[in-house]
């Protein structure tokens, strides 16, 4: 795969969703706990570990959350 714009749009939306009240309301408490730090960052400055944490918790509500 290429470096090209997508993970922008990708880290967008899924800040987006993560952000989103009903959603992150719904998350266990351990993953707030996760990513509210990493979501109070700008995504520019988010670490390798700080996009799998994001992609671990989205991956968890995009399975969990209906």
């Amino acid at each position: 795969m290429s470096g090209g714009s997508g993970g922008i749009i990708i880290i967008k939306s899924t800040v987006t969703t993560l952000s989103d009240p009903i959603v992150h309301g719904s998350l266990p408490q351990s993953m707030q706990d996760w990513i509210d730090p990493i979501l109070a960052k700008h995504p520019a400055g988010w670490t390798d570990h700080d996009k799998v944490v994001v992609g671990h918790v989205f991956s968890w509500a995009l399975c969990n959350l209906q």
